[in-house]
């Protein structure tokens, strides 16, 4: 997976800076930093939350 792809986050849900994040969301890989990942997720209001430190196996390409 490179930069400007969407990928299913895979990962249980999980807590980040108080929003829940929900597995099986669409996400959009934002930057890749050695093995991990910075991901860009929508919450239900549309509200974009980045989130650091994903590893590949926690998602999914679509």
């Amino acid at each position: 997976m490179k930069i400007g792809d969407k990928a299913k986050l895979i990962k249980k849900t999980f807590m980040h800076k108080g929003v829940f994040i929900l597995s099986n969301s669409l996400v959009e890989i934002v930057e890749l930093q050695n093995e991990t990942y910075s991901i860009s997720y929508s919450d239900k209001e549309g509200h974009p939350h980045f989130i650091e430190g994903i590893k590949k196996e926690d998602l999914e390409p679509i």
